[in-house]
């Protein structure tokens, strides 16, 4: 039996966070499509707690999973929501391009996080990028292209030399909603 709190904890926390989650899906906002077999899957998984009579381990994790990476990345969007764009969902979605750039930069981050050893100029460099993409995000500048292309090889280079294959997670849950046959 799965401890279900946090299947309680996503039903509140998908409530609570609503408003901005509907509005996003309104404007087929790129945030949201970032999250969209996220969502698909954990909302899937969801249900099959209810409705299912043999709910697994690995449903469970790919729940968790699910759950916490969005809880995580849409608490970002709301911070960055309030402190750069004083609540304005359209000025938020105005930048979304950019906002899904420094998403990009935390999972990165969090990747190196998980390996088993990184050097620590791979890590320097990740959040000095995060930093300039805040600055940029805070004064509602336009992010230039050139910023796009420097996480991508900055990020190539630094898994080349580690010898780490990155899979986003949005690439894992496409596979997994697939799998399950919800696409």
């Amino acid at each position: 039996m799965h401890d279900e709190t946090i299947y309680n904890q996503y039903a509140n926390w998908k409530l609570e966070n609503d408003e901005l989650i509907k509005y996003l899906r309104e404007q087929d906002s790129n945030l949201i499509i970032r999250f969209k077999h996220i969502f698909e899957v954990v909302d899937y998984l969801y249900d099959q707690l209810i409705d299912a009579p043999k709910y697994t381990d690995e449903q469970h994790e790919i729940f968790v999973t699910g759950f916490y990476y969005l809880f995580d990345q849409m608490e970002k969007i709301q911070e960055i929501l309030k402190d750069s764009y004083q609540n304005n969902v359209k000025t938020l979605e105005k930048f979304s391009k950019e906002v899904n750039l420094l998403l990009s930069t935390i999972d990165f981050q969090n990747e190196l996080l998980s390996a088993d050893e990184y050097d620590v100029k791979y890590m320097n460099a990740l959040l000095d990028f995060e930093y300039d993409v805040m600055d940029k995000l805070k004064h509602k500048e336009e992010i230039p292209k050139d910023m796009y292309k420097k996480l991508d090889d900055m990020t190539y280079k630094m898994f080349q030399e580690m010898e780490v294959d990155f899979y986003p997670i949005q690439d894992i849950f496409l596979e997994i909603a697939d799998e399950l046959g919800i696409l």
